[in-house]
């Protein structure tokens, strides 16, 4: 009979895992092993549910020390606004499951799993990678095959399928177990709720019924849109259309109209500093040095547009529109020369939900930083990035302005004006002009 180390995230979850291996047959001990969850009070009281279930199913069960400083430290510092399922919810995977390989290892486990993969709010492919990694720091060898001498050895079972969630729904209910409204840590109580669909008309439409933190997704959009009316063309699954709801009640309008810069600002960090692994890597280094944000609503890289930014109020929130050419390869004739996408800037073909997830880490940050301290601290990030200091400018400041201002520009100012020739513009579209 194997030993099999049961890593727990909670009893509920557990509650669905416990009679499956049993009946494979394994020798069961559970672990509790989880320092991300922010309080010593929520630690204990899920650590006693944990208790219930193993009297309940007459199995051993550990805890490893609450130290959820170390975890902030080891895992969330600089990952605090990434969305759930990101790059923190990956950190945090290997951080627990590296204790569980080390405890089984020491301990004389043979096998190791975890009941993550219980919950519909987790991604099993993700748990699994982070597991291989945990199984290679303790052993030497990644993804152990049957045969080898190594252990403990990491079992890749996927709890949520076959009914494996609503099982422990009901099982939960039957021993009366406390069933918690967030992951664990801090960062999941104030999460991205994200609304995804195949088509639909344009995501601001979408997001006009959404409320703070909601973002809103499509694959195609039939009537996009961006600044002063201009269609957003963008083929079927190739880019990253988004909009997000953020609340704005209390703030002075003359802040709220710098929120399209702090917007711009989080799109260029995020394409610039991608920490996923593999190709979100590349990307970022291949970009780096090359991405600006062109006043008021435009992301470039080296002087093409490859992501743009429309904000509309709605009451005591905005929508940003946010919408990013991944994977475009053509283009408008009107817009040949003029446009470009992470494919054709780096030659690397990078999922979008990846950008997403990157954009909407970086925009939690510097909402949250904006929102608390205005826009004064964030304007030394913008200004280090701003695509039209120092250039002539023509500047349009409606659709039918047929007399353009024009002159050298100062660049973004303290307010989110622009100066150009001496004169602070607060709205309008800039176009560079080459002077001969």
């Amino acid at each position: 009979m194997a030993k099999m180390l049961l890593h727990v995230c909670c009893g509920p979850c557990a509650s669905a895992c416990v009679p499956c291996l049993k009946d494979e047959g394994h020798d069961v001990t559970l672990l509790f092993a989880n320092s991300n969850i922010d309080t010593r009070e929520e630690f204990e009281k899920r650590l006693g549910e944990a208790k219930k279930l193993a009297t309940a199913d007459g199995v051993e069960i550990v805890a490893l020390p609450h130290d959820h400083a170390d975890w902030l430290r080891s895992v969330a510092a600089g990952y605090e606004h990434e969305p759930e399922q990101g790059e923190r919810c990956m950190r945090c995977f290997r951080y627990n499951l590296a204790q569980a390989a080390e405890y089984a290892r020491v301990n004389g486990f043979d096998q190791f799993t975890t009941s993550l993969t219980v919950s519909p709010h987790k991604v099993s492919a993700m748990i699994f990678s982070a597991a291989a990694d945990a199984e290679e720091a303790a052993t030497g060898v990644r993804n152990n095959p049957p045969h080898s001498p190594v252990a403990p050895r990491f079992i890749p079972y996927d709890f949520k399928r076959h009914g494996g969630y609503d099982f422990s729904v009901k099982r939960a209910v039957e021993l009366g177990l406390y069933r918690q409204s967030y992951c664990g840590c801090e960062f999941s109580k104030a999460r991205w709720n994200l609304h995804h669909r195949p088509e639909t008309e344009s995501t601001n439409l979408d997001a006009r019924d959404g409320r703070h933190r909601d973002v809103f997704t499509a694959d195609f959009q039939t009537a996009g849109r961006g600044r002063l009316d201009h269609a957003w063309s963008s083929p079927p699954g190739t880019n990253l259309l988004m909009s997000v709801v953020l609340a704005v009640d209390g703030l002075a309008p003359e802040q709220v109209a710098t929120l399209p810069l702090v917007a711009g600002l989080a799109v260029a960090r995020a394409l610039t500093g991608l920490r996923e692994r593999g190709d979100g890597e590349k990307v970022a280094h291949r970009l780096r040095g090359r991405v600006a944000v062109k006043w008021p609503n435009d992301v470039l890289v080296d002087g093409r547009k490859i992501a743009g930014i429309l904000c509309e109020r709605h009451g005591d929130n905005v929508i940003v529109g946010i919408g990013v050419n991944v994977r475009q390869r053509e283009w408008p004739a009107e817009l040949e020369g003029r446009a470009t996408s992470v494919l054709e800037a780096t030659g690397l073909s990078v999922k979008t939900v990846r950008v997403r997830n990157a954009v909407l880490g970086e925009l939690g940050k510097w909402y949250g930083i904006w929102r608390e301290k205005g826009f004064a601290a964030v304007y030394p990030e913008l200004a280090a990035l701003d695509a039209l200091n120092g250039r002539f400018l023509s500047v349009r400041q409606t659709d039918d302005d047929d007399a353009p201002l024009r002159g050298v520009s100062k660049g973004v100012l303290e307010d989110g004006s622009i100066d150009v020739g001496g004169v602070r513009i607060y709205a309008g579209e800039a176009h560079v002009e080459v002077v001969s």
